[in-house]
C-alpha cells in the first residue's frame, strides 16, 4: 500500500524531500557562516590582576581570533561634583627615554594577537598619571574611572568597562568594577570617542 502511495504521488514526494535539503543547507551556511563572523570579531577584555588593590595591573586582553592592533587607551574620571577629566594613556609620558631599553615601551599601541594580554599600568600609576595630565590637585573626591581601549582589526572596535573608586582614610584603596562584563564598542562609538578626546586621541 505504501509503495503505491510513493508511486503515485512521486513528484510530491521529490518535492519535499528538495525543500527539506534546501532548508538543510540553509541551517549549515547559516552557522557556518556565524561561527566565521564570530571568529573575525572582536573580543577585548578589560580586568584587574597580577596584584592587590591600587598596586593590582590593568588587564587588556584579546579573546578574539584575530590579531588587534591598539591604537588608543583613554580613561575618563567622573568626580563628586559631577565634572568629568579626560586623560589619554597612550603614551607612558611618565618614562624618559633614558628609563627605557626600547621606545616602544613607551607608548601602549602595538598589536595584540589572540589570547595575548598586555598590562596597561598599575592601578596607582594609572591614577598618579592621570594627577599629572590633568593638574588635579585631589584625587580622593574621584567617583568613577571609565577605561576604553580602542584598536583595529578589519574595522575600528572598543570596549569599555567603569569601575568604582573605593577610598579608605582620604585616600584611594581601590577600584571595584561596576559590571563584571566589559562593554564592547561598535566602530561609531569608537570614532565619537576619539574626537571627544581631541586630536592626540
Amino acid at each position: 500500500m505504501l509503495p503505491d502511495w510513493f508511486t503515485g504521488n512521486l513528484v510530491l514526494v521529490q518535492t519535499v524531500t528538495g525543500i527539506v535539503t534546501a532548508i538543510i543547507w540553509l541551517v549549515y551556511l547559516q552557522l557556518l557562516l556565524s561561527g566565521v563572523m564570530r571568529q573575525r570579531r572582536c573580543v577585548l577584555s578589560i580586568n584587574r590582576g597580577a596584584g592587590e588593590g591600587m598596586e593590582a595591573h590593568l588587564l587588556l586582553t584579546n579573546l578574539g581570533y584575530e590579531s588587534i592592533y591598539v591604537t588608543d587607551v583613554l580613561m575618563t574620571l567622573h568626580k563628586s561634583d559631577g565634572t568629568t577629566h579626560d586623560v589619554n594613556l597612550t603614551d607612558r609620558e611618565e618614562f624618559t627615554r633614558e628609563d627605557l631599553s626600547d621606545p616602544l615601551e613607551g607608548t601602549l599601541q602595538g598589536p595584540l594577537g589572540h589570547g595575548e594580554f598586555k598590562s596597561l599600568g598599575r592601578m596607582n600609576d594609572i591614577l598618579n598619571r592621570s594627577h599629572q595630565r590633568t593638574g588635579l590637585a585631589e584625587l580622593e573626591d574621584i567617583e568613577r574611572a571609565v577605561f576604553v581601549v580602542i584598536g583595529a582589526s578589519q574595522a575600528i572596535r572598543g570596549v569599555r568597562k567603569t569601575y568604582r573608586v573605593i577610598t579608605d582614610d582620604n585616600s584611594v584603596r581601590h577600584l571595584r568594577p561596576v559590571k563584571r562584563e566589559s562593554e564592547r564598542l561598535s566602530g561609531r562609538n569608537c570614532r565619537r570617542i576619539v574626537r571627544r578626546f581631541g586630536p592626540d586621541a
